[in-house]
């Protein structure tokens, strides 16, 4: 025991001063070594080429300071090798783990039954002493197959620990509905508030009919939090249809406002006309104000302009409210309506040539060529 605690403290230490296999307490990760999948049918070559696999993709999960068998033999093989040797149940795992250091120890085997491939894979807490997660996977196909198979095992069986390490995501999209895809699975749409997603690469897709899809594999800190700013580019088809529709809209817009404008002067100037030339006899025939006439005189002579008068004044009237009426469909069209230059930067996104200058040669000299795109 005493020769096995010695090895607890320092391995971890000379490993970690020497650079050979990072330690946990050298960069804040959580340590893990993975041991050779014991080969149950499909070959000594493939086996390896699987245990290196699930070593590439925990290390690629970003939060995990991985330790193969063969570094571990590499490290240990003087002085453990005969705990090295035919180690293939769980306390003995356990015991290497414990000396290492590490948190957990992934093992497991791949074998082949008929034309059915086989994984299994577990996690062992090496503090808890006991497995903690089992994977077990079958299926028919290719060696590919069992390749992409063996890497989402490895994912799968260090879920748990992904997600109890989740990190903050927030979205920013230029577009409101656009599906937002994590892993190839839609977990919404924009607006939308913050995504809490495991530890890991993630991969993230926006995308939205018209728009050229928004694709970004991101790094998910563990305990984390990042802001994502997103700018949707539309197809030119999109842009097209838009502008035309955004185009009508404020052509509309413009008609219905020169229309509120006219009809308003139009009552205002009516209005303003009776106001100079047929109030001021209303008001001497109101005030008994009959300019030398007698009361029937006078009525006789400006009743024909007093009822003109009455009629321009509906009429103005009438042309105001009908303004007012034109003024708020206007504003309607205004507010409702979708700014044509929404688009503008995108417009010609792909862009022509830039400037050129060509030099061709010719008989006795030279030519010289610029050509500019407007």
């Amino acid at each position: 025991m005493r020769r096995k605690h010695f090895f607890a403290l320092v391995v971890p230490l000379f490993v970690c001063v020497l650079g050979w296999v990072p330690d946990a307490r050298c960069e804040g990760k959580t340590k893990i070594a993975v041991f050779d999948l014991n080969d149950a049918g499909v070959g000594a070559e493939v086996t390896s080429l699987l245990t290196g696999r699930v070593c590439t993709r925990l290390s690629e999960l970003g939060i995990f300071d991985v330790i193969s068998n063969e570094d571990v033999k590499n490290i240990l093989i003087l002085k453990q090798k005969n705990m090295l040797l035919g180690c293939r149940n769980e306390s003995c795992f356990v015991d290497i783990g414990d000396v290492l250091g590490v948190v957990y120890l992934v093992t497991g085997q791949v074998g082949k039954v008929g034309e059915k491939y086989v994984i299994g894979l577990q996690r062992i807490d090496v503090k808890a002493s006991k497995v903690v997660r089992r994977i077990d996977r079958q299926f028919e196909g290719s060696v590919e197959r069992l390749l992409a198979e063996v890497a989402n095992a490895s994912y799968k069986v260090v879920e748990d620990v992904l997600e109890a390490q989740s990190g903050k995501v927030l979205l920013s999209v230029s577009e409101e509905g656009a599906d937002i895809s994590v892993d190839d699975k839609i977990v919404g749409a924009s607006p939308m508030k913050q995504l809490s997603l495991p530890a890991g690469p993630r991969d993230i897709r926006v995308s939205k009919k018209g728009f050229v899809d928004w694709t970004r594999t991101i790094q998910v800190e563990p305990n984390g939090a990042q802001m994502l700013e997103v700018t949707m580019i539309p197809s030119a088809e999109f842009i097209s249809a838009y502008e035309d529709r955004a185009k009508n809209m404020r052509m509309w817009a413009w008609i219905t406002l020169g229309a509120f404008v006219a009809l308003e002067a139009g009552a205002i100037g009516l209005r303003t006309y009776t106001f100079l030339e047929y109030d001021p006899i209303e008001d001497d025939y109101a005030n008994g104000n009959y300019r030398g006439m007698t009361a029937s005189e006078f009525w006789q002579k400006y009743h024909d302009d007093m009822d003109l008068a009455e009629v321009l004044d509906y009429t103005a009237l009438g042309l105001g409210i009908a303004g007012v009426g034109l003024g708020v469909l206007s504003l309607y069209f205004f507010l409702e309506g979708d700014d044509p230059d929404r688009y503008e930067k995108f417009r010609g996104f792909e862009g022509g040539e830039g400037p050129a200058v060509s030099i061709m040669p010719t008989e006795g000299g030279g030519s010289l060529a610029l050509r500019f795109d407007f």
